[in-house]
């Protein structure tokens, strides 16, 4: 029993399903809005803090087992850099030199220098978690995942925060940056709790994660929607991906990071390709090169 728990409680097949839906939302979003601007579409969740919630499971889990900070860095540096690099290359086969210069300002600087002219804007939201990889190390070493009473209470004082900035008219990119610490520290403490969490059965966090997916779309007065924190949105997408039922029998490439790094490029460059396409033609010469890249 204590054998199985064990391999159940190592191995969690719906994160890589997860990933690939967020990355899906991300990439669908910004050709609808590409293509029809006037008519956008925001997606079901709001994916970056959703995925740094998974990485602050994930990641906390890969320091759990790493051993010392050297091995985790040069973990989270296989994980993040060679694909970085690919965008870059991509980017400048694709854009040009202008743009890959573009590219890699809104890296480092986590989007809070906007280049003028064309960027691989996803980038922006690279350094943030990077930043959260160090936070998580520097807590780490405080003891602080020792007493998970002080991960409650930065979680907490970052909602507060993130609570507050939503009510101050501020770009949409602060706004979505105040969501960031609130997500990882819910996937910090998911993975805290797994043992507890894995014991509520596997059908429950299916069905909160379609209750989330699905709220937007329910016709409720908008404080309703509005009064829901975005944690609740990032404990669901990572308490399926741990607990819930496996959807996914087949083992299947994790390109949810390609994904999300690789698309912005080919979106970019086939809409400033001066040729008359349907909308079903751009979509299938879309996903069809974009899948393929990955």
């Amino acid at each position: 029993m204590r054998q199985q728990e064990a391999i159940r409680d190592d191995y969690f097949p719906n994160f890589d399903v997860i990933r690939l839906y967020l990355a899906s939302v991300v990439v669908v979003a910004h050709a609808w809005w590409v293509l029809s601007p006037s008519n956008a579409w925001s997606g079901s969740v709001m994916a970056v803090p959703a995925f740094l919630a998974v990485s602050g499971f994930l990641v906390l889990k890969s320091y759990s087992e790493s051993g010392s900070l050297i091995v985790f860095a040069k973990k989270r540096a296989l994980r993040i850099l060679p694909a970085l690099l690919g965008s870059m290359i991509l980017c400048l086969c694709l854009l040009g030199w202008s743009a890959t210069a573009n590219s890699i300002v809104t890296w480092l600087t986590g989007g809070i220098i906007e280049p003028a002219g064309i960027t691989n804007a996803p980038l922006w939201s690279l350094a943030w978690e990077e930043l959260a990889y160090l936070c998580l190390a520097v807590l780490w070493w405080l003891g602080a995942y020792k007493k998970p009473a002080f991960i409650w209470i930065l979680l907490l004082t970052a909602m507060c925060i993130s609570w507050k900035v939503t009510r101050i008219p501020l770009s949409p990119y602060l706004q979505i940056l105040s969501f960031l610490a609130p997500a990882f520290f819910t996937g910090n403490l998911t993975y805290i709790y797994r043992a507890r969490l894995l014991q509520i059965g596997s059908g429950w966090p299916w069905v909160l994660f379609a209750i989330v997916v699905l709220w937007k779309e329910v016709p409720l007065p908008s404080y309703v929607w509005a009064a829901a924190p975005p944690v609740l949105q990032a404990f669901s997408m990572v308490w399926a991906g741990m607990a819930g039922a496996r959807i996914v029998r087949v083992k299947f490439p994790d390109i949810s990071y390609g994904l999300y790094i690789y698309h912005w490029p080919i979106l970019m460059y086939l809409a400033g390709t001066p040729s008359e396409k349907s909308i079903i033609e751009f979509s299938i010469i879309y996903g069809a090169s974009l899948i393929t890249i990955c």
